[in-house]
């Protein structure tokens, strides 16, 4: 299930791929995620190395396991709303502790309520 085949728009899937910071072979993933990634990968004849493995890994998950997530990320607009939307799994995806997304902006300003996010 490629990015494209999962109905969302360029800007969804831009936001998530950039969130992601994949660049093939193995992602800088917490160990329960990359085992997570290496079990679907085998069940689909997929191969977890390379970024379409991943990537079609990743949209799985966020269609069954993190719906909630899919369902923000199909809610975006832009590429910033779709990198807010999904860092709640970026996050729990990566390695450390430190949150991937480092930008922030004022949700009020251009076009917000006034909510700090990080972007």
């Amino acid at each position: 299930m490629p990015l494209g085949d999962s109905g969302w728009m360029a800007e969804q899937a831009q936001g998530l791929f950039e969130s992601l910071n994949l660049d093939g072979g193995t992602p800088q993933w917490k160990r329960e995620h990359l085992q997570r990634l290496r079990s679907w990968c085998s069940a689909h004849g997929k191969d977890s190395a390379t970024v379409d493995g991943q990537l079609e890994f990743v949209a799985a998950d966020l269609c069954d396991t993190y719906e909630g997530v899919g369902m923000a990320l199909k809610r975006a607009t832009t590429v910033t709303e779709a990198r807010v939307a999904v860092a709640p799994y970026v996050n729990r995806l990566a390695a450390t502790d430190t949150p991937t997304l480092v930008n922030t902006f004022e949700v009020g300003e251009p076009g917000g309520a006034g909510v700090r996010r990080r972007a």
